[in-house]
């Protein structure tokens, strides 16, 4: 990595949210070129997430229908969720995998890894690509409405039509349609 640029240095911290999911704080910051930003919002989250890209052997991949009470939503995503404390990225996606679709995974890769809201947050999002296993339980009914094989058309389409509105799906689908071109 190229260090020949200075960066933002933290010289203050207020607190104002903390749970095991995020923190919010209130920083003081000095910009390179010496300029004090008083307030700058930071949420901070202490694990990356993963999504995942499971395709079958026809090649199709699973999505999940997903209610999301911030949207008012329930739209079509990759399989997705939170590293555990502890827990490794592809063990993860195992995990993630199996809880919101029933499939076993196997022949996990990371594929990509990219921070979503650089400007106000260090979220971190690992994308993961597997092969589908057998069927061995039932997507968790509290978090998944609907589990469903979608063909490369079908996934065009669903971005075409712009029903594809979760960024770490869309992401993690559009490295899928590039690479299996």
């Amino acid at each position: 990595m190229n260090e020949k640029f200075d960066l933002p240095l933290r010289l203050g911290r207020e607190t104002v949210f903390e749970s095991n999911y995020l923190q919010l704080h209130i920083d003081r910051v000095r910009q390179p070129n010496g300029a004090i930003i008083e307030c700058f919002h930071y949420v901070e989250y202490p694990r990356p997430a993963v999504g995942i890209l499971v395709e079958n052997e026809r090649g199709d991949v699973a999505l999940c229908r997903v209610p999301r009470y911030t949207t008012q939503t329930c739209h079509w995503s990759v399989p997705a969720g939170g590293v555990e404390k502890g827990e490794e990225v592809l063990v993860a996606a195992r995990r993630e995998t199996w809880e919101e679709t029933g499939f076993d995974s196997f022949d996990h890769r990371l594929i990509y890894s990219y921070y979503p809201q650089q400007g106000s947050s260090n979220k971190q999002f690992q994308i993961v690509f597997c092969k589908a296993g057998k069927k061995t339980g039932q997507p968790d009914p509290d978090e998944i409405s609907e589990v469903r094989w979608f063909s490369r058309q079908e996934v065009e389409g669903l971005i075409e039509q712009g029903e594809m509105d979760d960024g770490l799906g869309l992401t993690a689908l559009l490295l899928w349609l590039r690479d299996s071109t």
